[in-house]
């Protein structure tokens, strides 16, 4: 290379680099500006911050019940307020039941994927045996069987839901347990791609069974007239009704309230942080004495449990299952809300549901020809200016934004630290 080239590109490095310098400096003093404009509001964020941590014992619950009583309230808001098309049907109770079970599953999942960091792609298994569970215990199963061989309606009496059926939630949360720990037990020892791998042929093996099982679980003609719960005491009287009915999204809205109170308790405890220690390095965990299989196996069982039970109240309101439901499509897309929401974040896994349930089924029902070419669309945009997620935990943000930066993002977070 002759000495004019590299004078030229020397000289080509140095005016990039002064280019850099320059917007660097560029984008210092537009933050600057923007921090000067909004110190107002940035002050009394602050003292409000201040002021809320400070009588903590109260002003958090109460802003808990607050934002639980708004949340409640949204089925109800197009009867108060007159809503454009889009924004009614987003609200509409079908659509945030649907909401509410799928962050019910996300919240099982990323206890798996999210604080014990194991990628699990069977989840929906345990939806399965959940929903599965429900349509034998209440007579559904033996109905539909009856009426396949040949029996008329009027032979045949259609199940009707008793009081002792309740206690149905907890059977399938306990046959959910055991059916993670099975999985989990010989598996476990696995890591990365090979335990994904295994989760999703575990997954598959139980859809195919319950299409091949038909003495069991109906075959692919699957089971139906799953009866509706009811709650009767009394005079009182309380019964849910069509996949319409909005008292269901306030009972998946009260499983979810349950549920988050519960994993927020157990990632504050010993489990939480030996879950953290085996999802940052499984070896150095190990050698430190924490019990690593022992470990899986109780974030297994956690979200096995919580898909469990959602499969029961899913069940009970479409009042039909057949095993097609259950494919590796879903536990794809509940990975993606939990992956999209913001991984170990429990916010994270409810607005990720959110948006993958809301976004295709009401804001983009009317593209129907684009719908699912701008629902991708959006997912990749989100993926790439949001790598950690939509509400990501702290401990996500720091690892993919750096440790300084991040504390330069939230200071609320360099302060805790």
């Amino acid at each position: 290379m002759s000495e004019r080239q590299r004078e030229l590109q020397r000289s080509y490095r140095e005016r990039l680099q002064r280019m850099r310098a320059q917007r660097s400096s560029a984008r210092g003093k537009l933050r600057e500006v923007i921090a000067k404009d909004a110190e107002p509001i940035t002050s009394r964020w602050r003292a409000l911050r201040a002021w809320l941590d400070e009588h903590s014992k109260v002003s958090y619950p109460g802003l808990s019940i607050l934002l639980i009583a708004v949340i409640a309230f949204l089925p109800l808001l197009g009867e108060v307020v007159d809503l454009p098309s889009e924004l009614d049907q987003a609200t509409s109770g079908s659509v945030l039941a649907r909401v509410m079970l799928f962050s019910l599953f996300a919240l099982g999942l990323n206890v798996v994927v999210g604080f014990a960091g194991l990628l699990d792609l069977g989840y929906v298994a345990f939806w399965l045996m959940g929903s599965y569970t429900a349509a034998i215990l209440t007579g559904a199963q033996d109905y539909s069987e009856k009426i396949q061989q040949g029996a008329s309606f009027t032979e045949v009496q259609e199940p009707v839901w008793q009081m002792w059926m309740w206690l149905i939630l907890a059977i399938a949360l306990g046959v959910a347990i055991v059916t993670g720990i099975a999985l989990g037990s010989p598996t476990l020892r696995l890591r990365g791609d090979y335990l994904a791998i295994v989760t999703l042929g575990f997954g598959e093996i139980l859809r195919i069974t319950a299409n091949n099982l038909t003495s069991v679980t109906g075959g692919p003609r699957g089971v139906r007239s799953i009866p509706h719960p009811e709650i009767r005491v009394g005079d009182a009287e309380l019964v849910w009704g069509t996949l319409l009915d909005t008292k269901y999204y306030w009972l998946l809205l009260a499983l979810v309230i349950l549920w988050i109170i519960a994993i927020r308790k157990l990632d504050d405890s010993r489990i939480g942080r030996a879950w953290v220690a085996i999802r940052e390095d499984e070896v150095a965990a190990a050698a430190m004495g924490v019990p690593v299989v022992r470990m899986k196996l109780a974030a297994f069982a956690i979200g096995a449990c919580t898909a469990g039970v959602g499969g029961v109240i899913y069940a009970e309101q479409v009042n039909f299952i057949n095993p097609p439901t259950f494919s590796l499509i879903q536990s794809i897309l509940i990975l993606s809300m939990v992956v999209l929401g913001g991984m170990g974040s429990i916010a994270g896994s409810i607005v990720g549901a959110a948006a993958l349930v809301i976004i295709p089924d009401a804001l983009l029902r009317e593209q129907d020809e684009y719908r699912f070419f701008l629902f991708g669309f959006v997912l990749v945009v989100i993926m790439i200016f949001r790598p950690q997620g939509l509400v990501p935990s702290k401990r996500r943000k720091a690892e993919l934004v750096g440790g300084g930066q991040a504390e330069i993002l939230d200071p609320a977070h360099a302060r805790s630290s």
